[in-house]
């Protein structure tokens, strides 16, 4: 876990800053977009394409990251690999894109009659969206198995974001149209596509190769079979993670303006999977290679050792939100006050997810994807109902509470399978102790007194506020972790930094 742990920790920071140039990206958009329909919409052609990206992958990036291991020295097979990954998606998505304009009256016709003339005017622009959103997928994904996560995160989590800035402040001094400025979120990632090709390009595994005999048909048939249940399953997970915020305009009578306000509390929650993001991909990369010497012990091992380095800055993002939200609110306002209790029913949901650790990883490269997808399916019906029948009562919280139901039930699932097939599971005495900890942080975080007036200054004081408040938490943090020694890579790490004096 040492490297995984430098990666991750590498990493890490390239994800917090990201964070931070997210948070000003949602303040600037609820600043300049001050149509929540402008701003839902913007959110809803993402969380299209990112949705269509997936259906398009079909499988192939969970299958380049798995098998890219397995042939890490057959140089034939490796490129053969990566020619299949990267081909079948262009093919499946002109087909994807014809039935795309076939069905454009269909579409078009499920939005509310207020968003309509956004979703007419910018038709056009989804497929492109598509097709940037899946190849930057599929060379991020390639990267990470090459150990290059940090350089990846870094486009992903600040180039892009630096961008997106750039172009809300134009729109925000009128310099560009809102036109321009959307049509500018699309091909703005043209950059990192670009750049990940380059920096693929100079990896000695890169490469394709047309030799139809490079794999055995047995091979063959085990690639498709991973495929294809690699691509139900994502997909189910996928519409379990979006499908509030994809059916959300549908059944909501705000349409595009109460995604408008849901999507900000999902930010924050988003704030929570940090971690994950920095952790998971090098720890797949070693967890897939345990697995394929057929390692059990070690397998086992990083299972844990992860689940518990995941959550302990994941609780700690988790206070500082939470005790921070309604500087948030104030700092934000425009009608978004519904983002407190929306966010604190997902928190539940989401917390309960990081929790149970790596289960959906151990499942699929232990040859148990079968049954997650299965289980996915199963509660995708269930979330899909219960969407219908409680947001057009409910609104925002009826989202937010069938999607945190459904996750909690998915998730004891899953780790119940895992717990009882592999003889693995992520809770142990120190995450109790990482709870523990969390305690008096909280403690200190709620009840740290308010020194400043925001009646005036807004911004200034409030983030004066937030900033006090969040270091008190995690310092109060900080000593518990260092007096109770939940994660021996933690104290690893400290002692390395201690003694290197630099982050890794």
């Amino acid at each position: 876990m040492g490297i995984v742990f430098r990666q991750s920790a590498k990493t890490s920071i390239i994800v917090f800053i990201g964070s931070v140039l997210g948070a000003v990206i949602i303040w600037l958009s609820t600043k300049y977009i001050e149509d929540k329909h402008q701003f839902g919409f913007v959110q809803n052609l993402t969380n299209n394409a990112v949705t269509l990206s997936q259906v398009l992958l079909f499988g192939l990036n969970s299958t380049l990251a798995v098998y890219i291991q397995r042939f890490i020295n057959n140089d034939r097979k490796r490129k053969l690999l990566l020619t299949i990954c990267f081909a079948i998606p262009a093919i499946l998505s002109v087909f994807a894109i014809g039935l795309y304009y076939l069905l454009r009256s269909w579409v078009i016709g499920h939005f509310q009659l207020a968003d309509e003339q956004y979703v007419k005017r910018y038709y056009d622009l989804l497929p492109v969206y598509v097709l940037l959103f899946l190849y930057q997928v599929l060379l991020e994904q390639y990267l990470g198995s090459q150990m290059k996560v940090a350089m990846a995160a870094f486009m992903r989590e600040v180039l892009l974001r630096f961008i997106n800035i750039a172009l809300l402040l134009l729109y925000g001094f009128q310099m560009i149209s809102f036109h321009y400025f959307v049509s500018g979120m699309v091909l703005m990632y043209i950059v990192p596509v670009a750049i990940f090709l380059l920096l693929s390009m100079k990896t000695k595994a890169f490469g394709f190769s047309l030799s139809k005999d490079g794999f055995t048909k047995a091979e063959y048939t085990d690639i498709i079979h991973f495929s294809w249940y690699h691509f139900l399953l994502t997909m189910a997970l996928m519409l379990m993670f979006t499908m509030d915020m994809l059916l959300l305009p549908f059944y909501d009578r705000d349409g595009f303006g109460a995604l408008a306000v849901y999507r900000v509390a999902v930010f924050f929650i988003s704030f929570l999977q940090l971690p994950s993001k920095a952790l998971i991909p090098a720890s797949l990369t070693v967890l897939a290679k345990a697995f394929a010497e057929e390692d059990l012990k070690k397998a086992k091992d990083i299972f844990i050792r992860s689940s518990i380095n995941i959550l302990i800055p994941s609780l700690a993002m988790a206070l500082i939100i939470c005790c921070n939200i309604q500087n948030a609110v104030f700092v934000i306002k425009n009608g978004y006050g519904e983002i407190v209790p929306v966010f604190l029913i997902l928190i539940i949901g989401t917390l309960f997810n990081i929790a149970t650790g790596m289960n959906d990883q151990v499942l699929s490269i232990a040859k148990y994807y079968k049954l997650n997808f299965y289980l996915s399916l199963f509660l995708i019906v269930v979330l899909f109902l219960s969407l219908k029948f409680f947001v057009p009562i409910y609104g925002l919280y009826g989202a937010a509470w069938s999607t945190t139901l459904t996750l909690i039930l998915f998730n004891i699932a899953k780790f119940i399978f895992v717990w009882k097939k592999l003889d693995m599971q992520p809770f142990s005495k120190s995450t109790v102790l990482v709870l523990v900890a969390a305690v008096p942080a909280l403690i200190a975080g709620y009840y740290f007194p308010h020194f400043f007036d925001q009646a005036h200054h807004v911004y200034v004081r409030t983030f004066a506020d937030a900033s006090l408040r969040s270091i008190a938490i995690l310092v109060v943090y900080f000593l518990m972790l260092l007096w109770l020694k939940p994660s021996k890579d933690l104290v690893e790490y400290i002692a390395s930094i201690r003694k290197n004096k630099r982050l890794y």
